[in-house]
């Protein structure tokens, strides 16, 4: 009799199951409170940080083959020492930006500190068949009713993994309220635009960051299709919280798109959140649809004043003296096994085509702009101090048989200095500017460049693959010319 009861006992277990299973939904919060939450400007330096010196590390996507040599540039980082006291250049990290595989390592970082990351993050994850173990826990019987509920999917059963099994239930909360920022970033699929989890970013549906599990964020940020499905935060902007939209946002949107487009099409982004009968639910996909090197939310931060963790004004007014950006890209090699075949590729091979192929080319557009912008930035500072040398030369000129002559070359060359714009008050910040960029192209050997290049983007390799990425990252750092030129201008040094 018992055992004709156990099959019966199973299947109301199972609807029992279907019927509560959702993924966890985030909290709403009453009014935002800027002082309080995980955001930049909450986070004082952490020890040995200075104020004067910012870093931001960007990390692309690529799955464990990233995270591995993402693991390998911080150990490197760890070892530059500089200044007085000889502080390590990782403690001068201020901001960590992930992008898909990368916010791993990004998200371990923050939660459980420099120390323990360096001494455990290989065995404890990089080692780990995580691909393998989630396979396994999909094909599980015991999951297929939730699977099949239409509100819990592949993509909370891989944020439910990870909470399990390396992020032991962290929240945001317990997130470190010190630098560095650690800038989880998602796709928001409704607007193909970037979505951080920061406070700031749920302050724009009204909702609470600090009970949202760090997992969710971690596979928000990596959820490519059609491994997974997109993670959902519900939209609370009803007008509850307040006039939750930036200043910022008014004012570009006021300015129009012709004054510079990509503020524009930010802006008009973030507005969409305030319509809630057309936006109530936010899906999120894997960041690199939107970014795949983790640069683009960082980059706004230094080109829009008010814009989230903005430093705009920390550099007109000289607090920081250098920006240093390390990106460290481990984007796909180009290649499509089509190509060796007269017939057309099928669907599955079209759509991972369509879609990896776009965010080799848009990292590297996305490495340009930001180029153009440091030399532009260089090129003015540089312009107006020629401008000004050459207004003192006019002044000298015209006031050579004038009296006073002290007089007249101040007055005239203040007359020069504000025809051409080159006032006091106008000259542009005195910012040092480091752009290292980080990715196999430096290797110049084209067999060793191609071996790394093809390692895959799976969530797990071999002990063999984990340990040539990681040592792989010096390497590259000392190939790579700007962090050869910021180790001389900091008078840096390894050290074992």
């Amino acid at each position: 009799m018992k055992s004709a009861c156990r099959p019966l006992l199973l299947i109301l277990s199972c609807v029992s199951l279907w019927g509560c299973a959702s993924y966890p939904l985030n909290d709403p919060i009453e009014e935002i409170n800027s002082s309080t939450g995980y955001r930049l400007e909450n986070l004082p330096p952490g020890p040995g940080n200075s104020d004067d010196l910012y870093v931001i590390l960007a990390l692309s996507g690529g799955g464990a083959r990233a995270a591995a040599l993402d693991f390998g540039v911080i150990q490197q980082l760890d070892k530059v020492r500089f200044g007085d006291d000889r502080r390590s250049l990782l403690d001068e990290v201020d901001m960590i930006s992930s992008s898909s595989g990368a916010s791993i390592p990004a998200a371990y970082y923050g939660i459980y500190g420099k120390d323990v990351f360096l001494s455990d993050f290989t065995e404890d994850v990089l080692y780990r068949q995580i691909q393998t173990a989630l396979t396994w826990r999909t094909l599980n019987p015991w999951h297929w009713p939730r699977l099949l509920s239409g509100t819990f999917s592949r993509g909370d059963l891989f944020a439910e993994y990870l909470d399990e099994t390396i992020y032991d239930g962290h929240t945001f909360a317990d997130m470190p309220l010190q630098r560095p920022l650690i800038l989880l970033n998602a796709t928001d699929i409704g607007i193909g635009s970037q979505f951080s989890f920061t406070q700031g970013s749920f302050d724009l549906i009204c909702s609470d960051l600090s009970t949202v599990k760090v997992a969710r964020g971690v596979t928000a940020s990596m959820a490519f299709t059609p491994a997974f499905t997109p993670i959902t935060l519900k939209n609370y902007n009803d007008g509850r919280c307040g006039d939750n939209v930036p200043a910022w946002v008014h004012k570009a949107l006021e300015s129009g798109v012709e004054d510079n487009p990509s503020v524009f099409a930010a802006a008009d982004d973030i507005l969409s959140y305030t319509d809630i009968e057309r936006r109530p639910y936010i899906h999120l996909l894997d960041s690199g649809i939107s970014d795949n090197i983790g640069i683009r939310t960082p980059a706004l931060a230094f080109s829009v004043r008010d814009a989230p963790a903005s430093q705009v004004d920390r550099i007109e007014d000289g607090s920081i003296k250098k920006l240093v950006v390390i990106i460290v890209n481990a984007r796909p090699k180009s290649s499509f096994k089509g190509d060796l075949s007269p017939k057309p590729p099928g669907a599955a091979a079209s759509i991972t085509a369509s879609a990896s192929r776009p965010l080799a080319n848009y990292s590297y557009e996305t490495v340009n702009l930001i180029r153009r912008n440091i030399a532009d930035a260089r090129s003015s500072l540089s312009e107006y101090y020629e401008q000004r040398s050459a207004c003192s030369d006019h002044a000298e000129e015209v006031c050579a048989n004038g009296t006073p002559a002290e007089s007249c070359v101040t007055n005239v060359e203040q007359s020069c200095f504000e025809k051409f714009d080159v006032a006091d008050d106008q000259r542009p910040p005195e910012l040092d500017i480091f752009l290292i960029h980080l990715s196999f192209d430096l290797i110049d050997d084209i067999s060793r460049r191609e071996r790394f290049e093809t390692i895959p983007t799976t969530l797990e390799l071999p002990m063999e693959d984990v340990d040539a990425l990681v040592e792989l990252a010096p390497e590259l750092l000392q190939t790579d010319p700007e962090f050869q030129l910021l180790l001389e201008d900091l008078d840096a040094e390894y050290t074992e």
